[in-house]
């Protein structure tokens, strides 16, 4: 399925992902108002989250009075995001786009983030570049842009297949079994989200599909700086993933 369609029907089940959703969400809005306080002033900073996902950055944010534009390629995933943030009360402003082309104003952001690696859905490193220049187009001057990203290592060998299990889900009243299913074919793989139903519950397995481009996080730096982003780091054990940061020169 194309990587719009995996996030639409994705949707209502992503915080299954997680042991403890609600936690995660105050967690992770913490760990990145620190990072970007640190990168880029004190201050409740223009952020905008260009792969929103259902909100799980962008609510923490909002939380801590960030003023949030979240943008996502998939409907079904920026309606749960509006109506997680209706529940909360809190001021989510959203729209469906790509984060190849962004129908935004150049420089109208403080910061630009893309958590949760995005970035290796997209097939090339060129595409990765082009994706990283529109992020420092919409970002201005002594602003940054902060990626979270996987930690890739050597793909294995075409055909390895690695299972992720992430335990005993409920859901819709009824419990599953969650696991990712990764297939490699050279330096892409191909990764399944099961939810197989626990003995007994008598409902379907719900199997979605996607791929992703394996590429290292130095890749994905270098590529930073060749979009004019000074000051490329990563930093480690600050969040979930490997982060990097970046910023637009001031002059």
């Amino acid at each position: 399925m194309s990587v719009r369609a995996f996030y639409d029907e994705l949707a209502p089940l992503y915080h299954l992902v997680y042991q403890d959703w609600e936690t995660t969400v105050t967690r992770q809005g913490g760990a990145l108002a620190s990072l970007i306080g640190e990168h880029w002033g004190a201050g409740p900073h223009a952020v905008l989250d260009a792969a929103l996902g259902i909100g799980t950055q962008a609510l923490g944010l909002l939380a801590r009075g960030f003023r949030v534009v979240g943008s996502d390629l998939s409907v079904g995933a920026v309606i749960r995001a509006r109506h997680e943030a209706a529940v909360r009360s809190l001021p989510l402003v959203s729209l469906v786009a790509d984060f190849q082309a962004l129908p935004l104003r150049s420089s109208a952001f403080d910061v630009v983030l893309l958590c949760d690696n995005p970035l290796p859905h997209l097939d090339s490193e060129a595409d990765i570049h082009g994706a990283l220049a529109e992020c420092f187009r919409c970002v201005r001057r002594g602003g940054g842009c902060l990626i979270s990203m996987r930690d890739y290592q050597s793909p294995p060998p075409t055909g390895t297949v690695e299972v992720r299990p992430y335990g005993e889900r409920l859901w819709a009243g009824r419990r599953y079994h969650l696991r990712q299913v990764w297939t490699w074919n050279g330096p892409r793989y191909d990764l399944s989200f099961e939810f197989t139903p626990a003995e007994g519950e008598g409902a379907e397995a719900i199997i979605l599909k996607t791929s992703y481009l394996a590429i290292p996080v130095e890749h994905v730096a270098a590529l930073m700086r060749s979009v004019g982003f000074a000051h490329v780091g990563r930093i480690d054990g600050r969040f979930f993933q490997p982060v990097l940061v970046g910023t637009r020169p001031a002059v």
